[in-house]
């Protein structure tokens, strides 16, 4: 795997410069709307992550950030079609971010145990969220188990030992797609070159 590149590129400073973008208008709309603890969620942190790993080259934090909103965007869309509202600038962490986030992995590369790293970061997160945000918006599922899911779930210790176990699994299985990916357009570019230089 080749090494991370030692500074930005122009092409990593344009993404950070995208993911902060994202961060700073979303976050401001939820200032404004009254819930400043919806900045911690884990897709809302995300692109700010993602923004300091492109800025510095850090490809660490860009695929955890890759990683994270790879697992929160589905739980964003089922939220939504199962009735929540939603917030236009929501957009711009969900949809714009982790297409960022995966020309970011690409450009510099996938950490190595990046699961391993985005579970024990998203383990912190929660910790935090628990300790500064208010129980009634749940954020991260910090506090209790998700509204609806009560009788599936009488035990919150379970309920959240279970979600945790599916993020790491789901971190780990696109840990190795991307992975596999990212050596497959390697591959295929390097043979490209390799062609091209013997028609030369």
């Amino acid at each position: 795997m080749a090494a991370a590149p030692s500074s930005p590129s122009s092409r990593l400073r344009v993404m950070g410069g995208l993911a902060a973008m994202a961060f700073v208008v979303h976050g401001g709309n939820h200032v404004r709307r009254g819930s400043p603890y919806d900045l911690l969620w884990m897709c809302n942190v995300a692109p700010i992550l993602l923004a300091a790993g492109c800025f510095f080259a850090r490809r660490d934090l860009a695929a955890i950030a890759a990683l994270w909103l790879a697992f929160g965007t589905p739980m964003w869309l089922l939220d939504i079609a199962t009735g929540s509202g939603f917030i236009l600038t929501t957009f711009l962490p969900h949809v714009l971010c982790p297409i960022v986030a995966v020309l970011a992995v690409r450009e510099m590369g996938l950490a190595r145990h990046a699961w391993l790293k985005a579970t024990a970061a998203l383990l912190a997160l929660v910790g935090l969220t628990r300790a500064l945000t208010p129980p009634e918006p749940n954020v991260n599922l910090s506090h209790r188990v998700w509204a609806g899911w009560e009788a599936t779930f009488p035990r919150y210790d379970r309920y959240f030992a279970l979600v945790a176990a599916a993020a790491a699994l789901t971190f780990f299985v696109l840990d190795r797609a991307l992975a596999a990916w990212l050596g497959r357009s390697r591959r295929g570019a390097a043979d490209g070159m390799t062609r091209g230089a013997s028609t030369t």
